[in-house]
């Protein structure tokens, strides 16, 4: 015999389904459905150790080359992480707009009724867009739930060296708040490019990560190293909206002048760089130190003192 602990289903998970369900039906019916023996059933077991090294790629490996059947994301083997079953109960305390907030880090949860969702992907391209690089995962979004040292994962829902098996208060509420921003600048910046006459303009605000980034600049440049972060988090509980009330006021503002460095950027570029395409540009590497450099250069010396957040 041989004992084992932590047993997961790779491949099978239908007959295991079935099994049990023969299993019930069989119960309801009075019936005792095995009497004439308890079924066989043909099972390889692997075992791998635990840790977020080498052994993970090997079980990531086990799942995807055998559930050829199924679509596998790199997102879905990061959804039972201890820190994103932490984030359920985090965000489970927050309402927005007179409904719960439902993080869902798994692509087939349940979407509750009357509920304001979060999803996994989502919420990793807003932090990491604001936080660090905007153009990282336009190619793929991977990037973002690769665990080495120099994947988007570590830094998203980890201090970039270590993941967190509970996301830090401080911290959460710091990626909360730059999750509502980002869902305020979808309507924004639809907004303000149905408005746009310009043609370049509007070509500058294709992406909202461009923008995202942009605002984290103004906010960072603006507020100072040791002060950006406690402003921001005041906004973590979602309880604002984009041009209204006090708190709304302060992000229209930041989002204006992001909108002005992206704009600015984008038409300096397109003006003085030979070979210049749109493209690249919204993709480039060296796109978001433009942008950096163009607002604290040209943009926040003429926007003014950006008034604090309220509390």
């Amino acid at each position: 015999s041989v004992r084992v602990k932590g047993l997961q289903v790779i491949n099978g998970a239908q007959t295991v389904k079935a099994l049990v369900t023969a299993a019930k039906e069989a119960k309801r019916g009075d019936r005792t459905i095995w009497a004439s023996g308890a079924p066989r059933v043909l099972a390889r077991i692997t075992e791998v150790p635990d840790g977020y090294a080498s052994a993970t790629k090997i079980r990531e490996k086990i799942t995807q080359y055998n559930n050829t059947q199924n679509t596998i994301k790199i997102s879905d083997f990061r959804s039972n992480d201890d820190v994103q079953a932490n984030l359920k109960s985090q965000f489970g305390e927050l309402h927005r707009g007179g409904r719960k907030v439902a993080y869902l880090p798994k692509r087939t949860d349940k979407i509750p009724s009357n509920a304001e969702c979060v999803r996994l992907e989502e919420f990793s391209k807003s932090v990491y867009a604001f936080l660090y690089d905007p153009t990282a995962f336009s190619g793929s979004t991977s990037f973002l739930f690769n665990t080495d040292k120099d994947g988007g994962y570590v830094k998203v829902f980890g201090d970039g060296s270590k993941i967190w098996q509970r996301m830090p208060d401080d911290e959460f509420r710091l990626r909360a708040a730059i999750y509502w921003m980002a869902q305020e600048i979808s309507g924004f910046i639809k907004k303000v490019r149905d408005a746009e006459t310009d043609p370049d303009s509007r070509a500058a605000l294709e992406r909202k990560w461009m923008l995202l980034y942009a605002a984290s600049q103004v906010v960072k440049q603006a507020y100072g190293e040791d002060k950006w972060r406690g402003q921001i988090r005041r906004l973590y509980r979602g309880d604002w909206w984009v041009g209204d009330g006090r708190k709304g006021d302060v992000v229209e503002k930041i989002f204006m002048a992001a909108k002005v460095g992206v704009t600015t950027s984008y038409m300096n570029s397109r003006k003085h760089k030979e070979g210049f395409v749109h493209r690249n540009w919204m993709r480039g590497r060296g796109t978001p130190d433009e942008i950096s450099a163009t607002l604290r250069t040209t943009v926040l010396p003429l926007l003014g003192k950006l008034p604090d957040v309220p509390s």
